[in-house]
Order: structure tokens, then sequence, then C-alpha cells
């Protein structure tokens, strides 16, 4: 049974997910551990989270929201989406960012994102539209307050 939760580093190891990562040629969630353990991204602010992904008690998988640092509007960031590689293609990565963006909207107005090639199609199924903006490929309105500067 796959279970979502937020979730801490500090009690989880993640680093098998990076040298599995990292093997895939993904050096992102090595970056997003050494952020944890510098301080530099604890994903601790106002309406952040990192949410895991596990299989049993196993971390298979996590999403992390963030204020977005590459605008000045009231935006949040998803950061970091990784599935290990034996559980990809069961619907896990749209569950983690399901989980990730619940209650989001009480804190930001959209959410932005930087998808690679090949998750553009995964994020535009999800309802993120591409945009033409600085540091972001995609982005998700969340309330209707929002206006683009």
């Amino acid at each position: 049974m796959i279970s979502y939760r937020p979730i801490s580093l500090d009690d989880h190891d993640a680093q098998p997910l990076s040298d599995e990562a990292w093997s895939d040629g993904y050096a992102y969630v090595e970056r997003m551990i050494q952020d944890w353990k510098s301080g530099a991204n604890r994903f601790d602010g106002p309406g952040e989270r990192l949410v895991g992904a596990f299989d049993d008690d196993t971390l298979i998988g996590f999403c992390g929201l963030n204020r977005d640092p590459y605008t000045s509007e009231n935006a949040g960031r998803i950061r970091h989406l990784y599935v290990c590689l034996d559980h990809r293609h069961a619907g896990i990565a749209r569950a983690l960012v399901a989980h990730t963006l619940d209650g989001a909207a009480s804190h930001f107005c959209r959410i932005r994102l930087r998808a690679t090639p090949a998750s553009r199609s995964f994020y535009e199924l999800l309802g993120f539209e591409p945009v033409d903006e600085p540091e972001a490929t995609h982005a998700l309105r969340l309330r209707q307050d929002f206006r683009h500067p």
C-alpha cells in the first residue's frame, strides 16, 4: 500500500533515491539533500512542504513546494519531484503533486515550475499550462486573484 505524508529529511534517508537519480542523469535529488543539510532549503517557510511517498516504510519518492524565489509575485514552485524507477507509471508522481498542492491556495495564487522536455506533457495533464516566463516553463493558477505583472 502506497501512502503519502509530509517528511523531514532529518528523519528519512533519501540517499538511495539520490544515488538512483544520479545514475539516471538527475543531479537535483543530491542537490536537494545538500540544501537540506546546509539549511539552504528545508521546505519550512509558510506554505512550503516536502511530501514523501512510501511503500510500507520505504521512501520511494517525494515532491517539494517552496515559495518561488524567481518571481516577486505570490507564487509557489514545485521542486524535486522524483519517484524511484521500480514504482514509476503507477500514478505515484500524480498523487505526490496532488498531496503537495493540497492547501497551497491558502498561501499561493499560482504555482510555477521548470519542466524537463520529457516531463512537460505530464504536468500539462495535471492542468499546468505552458508559459513564456523567466525561470518557468509551466504554471497553474490556484486562485482568481492572480494578476501577472
